[in-house]
């Protein structure tokens, strides 16, 4: 009896070491980093996988309640530890803010993707999942939580927003004069309208038209009459407000937005303009200079004017600029 009795020890006690090298091998098969905790937060496994992510062996984490340390500069809370203290919404969110969500292949699991920057040699993202585990009582005894290195898709993504934004940046500008062109004077004409009609507030369009410029391509070449678009393009760029906008309406012919300005202060802000250009020696040739001058006509919203009115006018003070002469303003209302 008693023979038996030692030998069912020994059986049970081979048993439990062989399922405790049976689970290691399973942690260890897993491709995914991934960490167990009980539920005091230390740390029962910690696979290979999350020692070729994170740098630090298996001996020197299990035992410890270190899992913060690959990935935050100082101690605070895992996934899996808020699931080992009752995973409420409010302490997830938290830590975690607006970058969890439930899962919805595990119940009673977070997911959740964060930048870690001190994760590897210069920081890695990582989308993270982490759940309970329970005994047959459905008593929480630990929790397991597995990572997964999202750096390449993330570079991936950011890259296709960059090539994104640099297309629709080349889509509305024009590549002479680095202004905006005249599809995306049109779109901001209409807000600038709709914020006039919603909030009352006024704002002035200023069209400029070069001076003779047909002259200058005639005399010095199209290379001298791009340089002179360039340096009009320039003055124009150093003169705005970080509220203001500027366009290259068409050939020789450019379009100012003055939000909150009425046609008295786009006439002295024109006329800087008008003055800068006039003062600027281009060089047309290796031993030619030329100067150029422009007409600007000026006008303001005012209630009930639509896109077709406001482009009419302006149109009218930039013909009567020019009628008048070269190198003047005029505003019509």
């Amino acid at each position: 009896m008693v023979f038996t009795t030692i030998n069912e020890a020994l059986s049970r006690d081979q048993e439990s070491q062989t399922d405790s090298s049976l689970m290691l091998q399973v942690f260890d098969r897993i491709a995914l980093p991934t960490f167990v905790i009980d539920k005091n937060h230390i740390i029962l496994h910690w696979n290979c996988a999350l020692e070729a992510l994170t740098g630090l062996s298996r001996e020197e984490m299990v035992g410890t309640s270190n899992q913060w340390k690959p990935f935050y500069q100082s101690p605070r809370p895992c996934l899996a530890d808020l699931i080992i203290d009752g995973g409420h919404d409010a302490d997830v969110q938290h830590y975690y803010q607006d970058k969890y969500r439930t899962s919805e292949l595990i119940p009673d699991a977070y997911e959740a993707e964060d930048f870690f920057p001190e994760c590897g040699e210069s920081g890695e993202w990582l989308h993270f999942t982490a759940a309970s585990l329970k005994d047959d009582n459905g008593t929480v005894i630990g929790a397991i939580e597995t990572l997964d290195n999202i750096s390449p898709r993330k570079k991936a993504e950011f890259e296709l927003i960059e090539r994104e934004r640099k297309y629709r940046e080349l889509s509305i500008t024009d590549a002479l004069t680095g202004l905006n062109n005249s599809r995306r004077f049109y779109e901001q004409l209409e807000l600038s309208i709709e914020a006039s009609r919603r909030y009352g507030h006024t704002f002035s369009l200023c069209f400029l038209d070069l001076d003779d410029f047909k002259h200058v391509n005639d005399t010095y070449g199209h290379m001298a009459g791009d340089l002179v678009l360039e340096t009009l393009g320039t003055l124009i760029k150093a003169s705005l407000r970080s509220s203001d906008s500027a366009y290259r309406y068409g050939g020789e012919e450019f379009a100012i937005l003055l939000p909150l300005t009425d046609h008295e202060g786009a006439t002295k802000f024109s006329d800087r303009i008008r003055e800068s250009l006039r003062n600027c020696d281009i060089p047309a040739s290796a031993d030619t200079l030329v100067n150029v001058t422009t007409c600007v006509g000026i006008t303001q919203y005012k209630v009930g004017d639509d896109t077709r009115l406001l482009l009419g006018r302006a149109d009218n003070a930039l013909y009567e600029a020019k009628r008048l002469g070269k190198d003047c303003t005029r505003v019509e209302l």
